[in-house]
């Protein structure tokens, strides 16, 4: 592995972009002062990580941008691609070359590239760790820092040798280890001191789960009995509601067969009370020509009456004609008045009729019903409610029509006071009957007494009406007097009307065959009103008659009616046993039901319905009351506690689980850091002793004689100042042991590693130039540092040699014999390692085979010129 090729852009004194090619052996970069020749080095060492502004010449990060010039502005950003090739595999990528880029702007955004692809700084930093390209003290050496090697002190020599021999990078290993054996530590710690602190709640609730558990196994055991207990039960109650749904469906299939025979019945009552209205109708029609027939008869005998009496008056004949007109007219009057009275009389009688009729018709419908609804109310159990509303409805309509027509008799005053207490009474037994169909348990005492009442008030109206017939009879009777007072008085005035036609007239022989003839005529009419009133008479007769067969078939369709109703009244009596007894199985079973739910569950319910229990154990009661008590005695079961324990013991397990993990990874982290340490000691000193040989021999060639060796300094060197120093640490360290009594085993542990795997506090120089006898390395002149430096430089190459190193004026201080040494050595060291030299020196270019040459325009641009020496003589030759 070796670097090809540096690409520039952009950075410092490099404005435009620039490539460098390199090949193994020796490249030099040559030019003068402030052409930007050392800007290569310090891009390299920025393109492989580095992030100090002070090692890269500048104050912060945006300082190796190009700043611009008089004539040529400042770029807005600086890039850097180093490609390496990558055909032995030693940069741990599957690729033939390997291209590492950064990229910076003026905005402060950084960007790193691998082959192109963008990463993080972390794996540039990585990858070149793995490469053992680095970015070490001696891989990039800057301008007159060769000699800081040797005076920055024996443990930066240390580091120098740790990074040379990849003892570095196991450093890094066990930092990163002890790191994650402090944080395992802690998290240790901290899951201790969580089961600590769980461990007796736990405790406490594991003793409470344990109740639980017995609790549970009795609850489990008592769900079995209770299961088998309560299923029994339920099927019982079950099968008895079955066998009484089967009764009730036999009693309802009876009931519906008596309901249609009753509906027979009630529609054959209504056909023939239908053909009764019929007939009544006509009845009455009969009855009012009769009546009719009758009152023309009557008038016909009184004018057959009155010509009979004028001819007995011309028998008798006398009397003065004055005399004779007065009387006349006196009669007269007397018969208007008469008139008058019988005509009103006639008409009260007929309407009074007409009333009684219709009333006594309305009077017996209601006493019907008054007798359904005592019969119904003395049953009330196998009453129909439906029924009786119906009943009511009707019944308060045919109430409402009798008490209009009542109320249009206003003479019949005692009538109306008894309509006036049936209403009354009426409205309350409606209102108590509307309860009672409601609720018909709480009215029925009520409706009762409110029955009774009714009945009494109905005989009451009897009574009146009966007064009202008797009423009637005497209007009959004053009907019949006036009628003979009216026929007497007509008699009288016949008998003044013909005197005085005797008295006014001669001829009376006349008179008397005109009489006769009108008396014939007159009879002839009432016999023809007669033999007519007979006929319908015998009409009247066959309604009657009818009527009295329509009543008997009514009356005989009633009494079945009465009697299927009464079948009607046990069936639903029978009903309504079952049906009490239904429900009372049925809150059994509900009862049964919420018990099995409540107890059991839903689920377990629904499993005993679909399989059928029946128990025979007699003692399933007893160990059930034992289980309860058994419970009782444990105690109520919170699911809060029985949660929180489940949580808890989940949690304590976890942390038991994550202690024994991190005790592992304790021990696993300690067992890594012990291999680690041992690792690091024995590559250590064998780097070591290694690096020693090959110093004190490139000492001797560089400076052509001398002696020079590398010591180890320990915490516990003897001589004076180190005693101090080791008390020192002692005392730091008693201190510390005190301070560590009271930390924790896991603390303690950390704590240890953290002092470190070696006893070694870093490296000395002991180099002494011919003929001289020096103290220490701070007594060696300028060249002597800078020659004693690349000794060790050339010593850590040959023993653990770099990909390439890049060498900053390291020669500027060498005079022109230890140059020549110093570059034969570079030239054999460079079969292995790749060397990029920034000098101005002829040898160091004489050993080159690439050689670049460095300028800067007016622009401060820098520019390069190159020139492969191989070619270039054969050029040259």
């Amino acid at each position: 592995m070796y670097l090809k090729r540096l690409e520039i852009q952009g950075f410092k004194s490099f404005a435009k972009k620039t490539t460098l090619e390199f090949g193994q052996g020796i490249t030099a970069i040559v030019g003068p002062n402030g052409s930007g020749k050392s800007n290569t080095a310090d891009c390299l060492r920025w393109v492989l990580g580095e992030q100090s502004a002070k090692l890269m010449r500048g104050k912060k990060s945006e300082d190796v941008i190009f700043a611009g010039s008089d004539k040529k502005g400042r770029a807005g950003f600086a890039e850097v691609f180093a490609t390496f090739d990558n055909r032995d595999h030693k940069i741990p990528l599957d690729a033939a070359e390997v291209s590492i880029g950064r990229r910076i702007t003026r905005s402060g955004e950084s960007e790193y590239l691998i082959n192109g692809a963008r990463v993080r700084l972390l794996d540039i930093v990585d990858l070149v760790l793995r490469s053992n390209i680095g970015t070490s003290r001696y891989t990039v050496i800057g301008q007159g820092t060769i000699d800081q090697m040797i005076l920055a002190g024996p443990s930066e020599i240390k580091n120098l040798i740790d990074e040379a021999s990849g003892v570095k990078t196991y450093y890094l290993k066990r930092e990163r280890t002890l790191r994650r054996l402090e944080q395992t530590a802690q998290n240790l710690m901290r899951a201790e001191d969580l089961l600590k602190e769980l461990e007796p709640r736990v405790k406490s609730l594991r003793r409470q789960a344990k109740r639980m558990e017995a609790r549970a196994e009795i609850e489990t055991e008592l769900k079995t009995y209770l299961e088998e207990h309560l299923g029994t039960q339920w099927w019982a109650l079950n099968d008895q509601i079955d066998g009484l749904n089967s009764k009730l469906q036999e009693l309802g299939g009876q009931r519906a067969k008596v309901e249609q025979q009753m509906s027979g019945h009630l529609a054959k009552i209504e056909e023939h009370e239908k053909d009764n209205e019929q007939a009544l109708s006509d009845y009455k029609k009969l009855q009012e020509r009769i009546q009719i027939i009758q009152n023309e008869k009557n008038a016909l005998l009184e004018q057959v009456s009155l010509v009979r009496g004028k001819m007995t008056s011309m028998q008798t004949g006398s009397g003065d004609t004055e005399s004779l007109n007065i009387e006349s007219h006196k009669i007269t009057q007397r018969i208007k008045e008469l008139e008058a009275q019988l005509q009103k009389a006639e008409t009260d009688f007929v309407h009074s009729q007409n009333q009684i009729v219709a009333q006594t018709k309305l009077v017996e419908e209601i006493s019907s019903k008054i007798t359904y609804l005592q019969e119904t109310l003395h049953n009330p159990a196998g009453a129909d409610w439906v029924v009786v509303g119906k009943e009511v409805e009707s019944f308060d309509k045919s109430f409402k029509s009798f008490q209009g027509i009542l109320e249009q008799a206003s003479e019949l005053s005692p009538v109306l006071n008894a309509v006036t207490d049936l209403a009354s009474s009426w409205d309350n037994f409606r209102k108590v009957t509307h309860d009672a169909i409601i609720n018909p348990s709480q009215k029925l005492i009520q409706l009762q007494q409110e029955l009774q009442e009714l009945s009494k008030k109905k005989d009451s109206l009897q009574e009146e009406l009966s007064k009202l017939s008797l009423a009637q009879s005497k209007s009959q009777l004053s009907r019949e007097f006036l009628t003979s007072q009216l026929a007497s008085l007509q008699n009288q005035k016949l008998q003044v009307d013909l005197e005085l036609k005797k008295a006014s007239s001669s001829s009376s022989e006349s008179f008397a065959t005109d009489l006769m003839e009108e008396e014939k005529k007159l009879q002839d009419k009432v016999e023809a009103k007669s033999q007519e009133q007979e006929e319908l008479e015998k009409q009247l007769n066959e309604i009657y008659k009818a009527e009295s067969n329509w009543k008997a078939a009514i009356a005989e369709e009633d009494k079945n009616f009465r009697r299927q109703q009464d079948e009607l009244g046990a069936v639903r009596d029978g009903e309504s046993k079952l049906q009490v007894e239904k429900a009372r199985y049925e809150t059994q079973a509900e009862a049964i039901t919420a018990e099995i739910i409540t107890q059991l569950g839903q689920e377990r319910f629904t499993q005993i319905k679909q399989s059928k229990i029946a128990s025979t154990d007699s003692s399933l009661q007893d160990k059930i009351l034992r289980l309860k008590k058994q419970i009782e005695s444990i105690g109520g079961v919170d699911e809060l506690t029985i949660q929180e324990y489940h949580e808890t013991e989940s949690r304590f397990t976890n942390l038991e689980i994550q202690v024994n993990d991190l005790h592992k990874s304790m021990d696993d982290l300690r067992k890594v850091m012990d291999e680690l340490d041992e690792h690091i000691k024995s590559k250590f000193n064998t780097a070591f002793h290694k690096v020693n040989d090959q110093f004190e021999q490139y000492f001797r060639i560089l400076f052509n004689g001398g002696r020079a060796h590398l010591a180890l300094v320990k915490s516990h060197d003897n001589d004076t100042e180190a005693e101090a120093e080791l008390a020192k640490e002692e005392a730091l360290e008693e201190a510390q042991e005190a301070k560590d009594a009271h930390l924790r085993p896991e603390e303690k542990i950390v704590a240890k590693y953290e002092k470190g795997s070696l006893a070694i506090a870093g490296v000395d120089i002991k180099a002494t130039p011919p003929g001289k006898k020096l103290s220490s390395i701070q007594s060696l002149s300028g060249g002597e540092r800078s020659l004693t430096s690349i000794a060790l430089l050339c010593s850590l190459l040959t023993c653990f040699p770099s990909p390439f190193v890049v060498l900053d004026e390291v020669d500027a201080a060498l005079d022109e014999a230890n140059t020549i040494r110093f570059g034969q050595i570079l030239g054999k060291l460079s079969d292995s390692t790749q060397f990029i030299t920034i000098t101005h020196n002829r040898e160091t270019m004489a050993q080159a085979n690439i050689l670049y040459g460095v300028t800067m325009g007016d622009d401060g641009v820098s520019q390069l010129l190159s020139i492969k020496m191989d070619q270039a003589t054969v050029y040259a030759k």
